[in-house]
């Protein structure tokens, strides 16, 4: 399995590229070799391997393409279907992949416990990834003065009184409380890893009911302020809940001309503003990135956050940040990604175009026809040169008769005993001399037409097998497009930057 999360990916992140890949390459036996959970049958059915091994190639695909949370789904199901422990630590590291310590160290936990004594190397590193992904936990106690439903980051986590606290991952979080009656609150915080921090929010009597707000930006990673009071970063998890009346919505993000929106928003009213940031003109070039797009297909289609970026194989500069890419081309799949650029820099980016069943389809056939039809002149044309020289070398012994036969009448005919005068009358003997003259001569044309007719024959059966012999040299890969079968394990590509180093690799179910 491989990925390249982002240019400045870290050490960290480049060991969880290289570690995916591992149930790619052990899958199979270790299915066989864990103990099967109570409730499920023994050994599962091959339409249930079979479609492990498919959701698991499509979840290798999405993690390619920076979809992680498709990537995780498709992990999860695979698990659901034929469950392995191994699963549950590639899982972990998916996790560990998107910033969510907490889900990673549940899973590679849950894949320690379970795990077999002899993956002494899984278990080795999935405690190390477990202890470092245990130090950027924290939690946090939040307390109301009436019950209330908390949410961190826009996503509910419980309702007080709390019994424990929270675990969340280290960083800054925006934590709520609404309870019906009241207006909601929101506080951030920052929070160390393995600290504990109690949070007290008061929550108002409300007057009226909250409005809700969602919003959007394209591109993503702007900060979003709410009446001048900042709430997040797009793109947001969930919608927002507001006091209604007027409320002045702002979206910053460097590289971008500041955008700003006024609403006027009803008692329970639902908005809904999505901001296109234009970039601003003022900012330097060398502030810049230049992201250059290398496919592996001509003719492709580059859209780089919605906007159409024609020449992006010679580079589009943008805004420091992260960007949605998106490459399409007739009869391959869509290829996207999220791509985060640094200031002043030069990002290349290789773009693996995955084509359609039916394209694949299409391009083996014309190849095998290309074979055929390039065997089949090869073939004809070496039996035309073969017959045609055979048969043409085969006549220079008739032409040459015929010439000592034409030869001989033409100088024996003067002479009176000769065939044309003996024992008839003038005119038919001059009649009778013509017509074997002519004779003799058409001896000669028709061998010299036959030996001629050979060597035309040999000249065109080597332009037909020179043909075939091209359209088969010249024939494309046949392998270009087909997916192998059984691979375990095949190495992409390295890359290196300022914040680390890792190396491309990927592997099969």
């Amino acid at each position: 399995m491989k990925k390249s999360p982002s240019p400045g990916c870290s050490a960290t992140c480049a060991r969880i590229c290289a570690t995916l890949l591992f149930l790619g390459t052990a899958g199979r036996p270790a299915l066989a070799d864990q103990p099967k959970p109570e409730g499920r049958p023994a050994e599962a059915s091959p339409a249930a391997k079979s479609e492990a091994r498919e959701r698991f190639d499509r979840g290798v695909r999405l993690f390619e393409k920076g979809d992680n949370p498709g990537a995780l789904a498709e992990f999860k199901r695979t698990n659901e279907i034929v469950p392995n422990p191994l699963v549950l630590y590639n899982m972990g590291l998916v996790y560990a992949a998107m910033n969510r310590p907490v889900d990673s160290a549940d899973s590679l936990g849950a894949f320690l416990s379970q795990a077999a004594p002899s993956q002494r190397a899984q278990r080795r590193h999935a405690q190390e990834m477990l202890d470092e992904q245990s130090a950027r936990i924290a939690r946090l106690l939040v307390r109301t003065e009436v019950p209330a439903t908390i949410d961190v980051d826009g996503i509910e986590i419980g309702r007080t009184p709390l019994t424990e606290a929270i675990r969340v991952s280290s960083g800054a979080h925006v934590v709520g409380a609404q309870a019906p009656g009241y207006l909601s609150t929101r506080k951030e915080v920052t929070l160390a890893g393995k600290m504990t921090q109690t949070v007290d929010l008061q929550l108002l009597p409300a007057e009226s009911r909250r409005a809700q707000l969602l919003l959007s930006s394209s591109p993503v990673g702007a900060e979003i302020l709410i009446n001048g009071q900042s709430v997040g970063v797009t793109p947001l998890p969930a919608s927002l809940s507001v006091t209604p009346g007027n409320v002045r919505i702002e979206a910053r993000r460097d590289g971008y001309v500041p955008t700003e929106r006024t609403l006027v928003l009803g008692d329970g009213a639902r908005g809904e503003v999505s901001f296109a940031l234009v970039e601003d003109s003022s900012v330097p070039p060398t502030s810049k990135s230049l992201l250059r797009i290398v496919a592996s297909e001509p003719g492709v289609e580059v859209t780089v956050d919605g906007v159409v970026r024609p020449n992006a194989g010679a580079g589009v500069s943008l805004p420091q940040g992260e960007h949605r890419l998106r490459v399409v081309l007739a009869g391959f799949e869509p290829y996207e990604k999220d791509v985060r650029l640094k200031s002043g820099t030069e990002t290349p980016l290789a773009v693996v175009l995955v084509p359609t069943s039916e394209t694949r389809s299409h391009y083996e056939s014309a190849i095998r026809t290309r074979k055929v039809v390039g065997w089949t002149l090869l073939g004809v044309g070496a039996v035309a040169v073969v017959g045609g020289a055979v048969y043409g070398i085969m006549q220079f012994g008739d032409v040459s008769d015929a010439r000592t036969y034409r030869d001989g009448i033409l100088a024996n005919e003067a002479d009176r005993n000769n065939l044309c005068y003996a024992n008839q009358g003038p005119t038919y003997q001059l009649r009778g001399c013509d017509a074997i003259k002519a004779d003799a001569q058409g001896r000669v044309d028709s061998a010299v037409l036959r030996r001629n007719l050979g060597f035309v024959a040999a000249g065109a059966g080597a332009l037909m097998a020179g043909l075939g012999g091209y359209l088969l040299g010249s024939s494309p890969d046949p392998e270009r497009y087909r997916k192998p079968e059984g691979v375990a394990l095949s190495l992409g590509s390295f890359w290196l930057s300022d914040d680390g180093a890792g190396v491309v690799l990927g592997g099969r179910f």
